[in-house]
């Protein structure tokens, strides 16, 4: 797997867990108000979701494709 297929992946990962998570926390916030937390601080938890994503696997693609080498 090339450099740019793997930046590639992740990046897509990355957009999909950062999605996930700020559709998950947002619909947690909206139905439990009893938590005390604003549906905005949903968006906060995606930007921090989404790069942590992306290096993980971006670390995870690089690690896997020196294995096959």
């Amino acid at each position: 797997m090339n450099f740019r297929r793997c930046l590639m992946n992740s990046l897509l990962l990355a957009l999909a867990g950062g999605l996930a998570a700020y559709a998950l926390t947002w619909g947690l916030f909206t139905t439990h108000p009893e938590l005390g937390m604003e549906t905005e601080r949903a968006f906060a938890i995606a930007a921090w979701t989404a790069p942590v994503v992306f290096l993980g696997s971006l670390i995870y693609f690089a690690v896997r494709a020196a294995d096959r080498r």
